[in-house]
């Protein structure tokens, strides 16, 4: 048997940092994987670097980002799950020369896995904001006249689209995206739009008119809803939940979410800011290769995806004081069978074979 002749090996392209002469390389000829605990392993060491994880008795390798396990302990995906969230409503012009556009809902996707067979998932899927709404939009999405009162101007926070475990309920969130904010109004321009809903943080509302940005809705966050606004709210933004506008406030209301977002508020007479948009969330518990996605303003996100129907699913109203496009889900089992949820006003279940 022929001996195989490496050549002679270029010191200078050696990666040293992650190798112990003494116990990663066997002189006699073969080779060991470093071992490594979860403290002691490179941070960030070059793509493709590989480890015996003896702490958790697995191979790893480096992606570039964060460490993989290899091999044996992968679990075998269960579904993959795309949510788009809804459109907040268009403002109207009320007593003014002007309504404003909702915000476009959120996206999020990911590859679900351990699930135990049995379990009952419950499917949301958000009610696009309402104009001048004097009810929550389904979702989550706030009411633009809760408090009552005027109710010309604002329009509802769209609701967010999501996938719950064993109820609908935050803690037993699998994964969600954001719905947009709603519109507000204004004498001199149409400026004051919502927020988009989406991404582990949603977007601002508008209150572009006299640069009264202080009253603008805020978007919903990773660990709390937006923050209200100068004027406050007849309804604080909350877990799942948009905001609402203080009495006679006539501000967009905060889109659902993970976190929903905060109303718009009324600086003075001439001007309703735009609603924040409602975050997203997936569970790492459940959900591998996540892709959370906010919208900008009334473009949702997602609109490029596969799967999304079109049609103006997901978009923030407009101008002309239309109510925002619902959401929409999308999962695909095992087989690869795929299963499309719409706005219904009421939650569907499937159970984990």
């Amino acid at each position: 048997m022929s001996e195989l002749n490496v050549g002679t090996i270029n010191a200078t392209n050696v990666n040293t940092s992650n190798v112990s002469a003494t116990s990663d390389v066997d002189v006699d000829g073969d080779f060991t994987i470093p071992n490594k605990t979860n403290s002691t392993r490179p941070s960030a060491p070059p793509t493709g670097t590989v480890i015996h994880n003896t702490e958790e008795d697995k191979q790893q390798v480096y992606n570039g980002t964060e460490w993989k396990t290899i091999g044996g302990d992968i679990v075998a995906t269960q579904y993959k799950i795309q949510c788009w969230g809804a459109g907040g409503g268009g403002g109207t012009s009320g007593g003014w020369s002007y309504g404003a556009e909702g915000g476009g809902g959120g996206y999020i996707e990911a590859n679900v896995s351990g699930l135990t067979s049995g379990n009952t998932l419950y499917i949301r899927v958000g009610e696009g904001g309402l104009v001048n709404g004097t009810r929550m939009s389904y979702g989550g999405g706030g009411e633009a006249n809760r408090a009552g009162g005027d109710n010309r101007y604002g329009s509802n926070g769209g609701g967010a689209t999501g996938v719950f475990l064993g109820s609908v309920a935050h803690g037993n969130t699998i994964l969600i995206a954001g719905g947009g904010g709603g519109g507000g109004s204004s004498r001199n321009q149409e400026g004051n739009i919502g927020g988009a809903g989406g991404g582990p943080t949603g977007q601002d509302g508008v209150s572009a008119y006299d640069d009264k940005w202080q009253y603008r809705g805020r978007g919903g966050g990773a660990t709390e809803g937006g923050r209200n606004n100068q004027q406050g709210a007849s309804y604080s933004a909350q877990a799942l939940e948009g905001g609402s506008a203080a009495s006679n406030g006539y501000g967009g209301a905060g889109g659902g979410g993970y976190y929903g977002g905060s109303a718009g508020g009324y600086s003075e007479q001439h001007t309703m800011a735009g609603g924040g948009g409602g975050s997203g969330y997936a569970d790492s518990t459940y959900c591998n290769d996540v892709r959370n996605y906010r919208g900008e303003y009334r473009m949702p996100a997602g609109a490029g995806e596969a799967g999304y129907p079109g049609g103006g699913l997901s978009f923030g109203g407009n101008s002309n004081a239309s109510a925002g496009g619902h959401g929409y889900c999308r999962i695909t089992d095992a087989n690869g069978t795929v299963t499309t949820y719409t706005y219904t006003g009421s939650d569907v279940t499937i159970t984990v074979p």
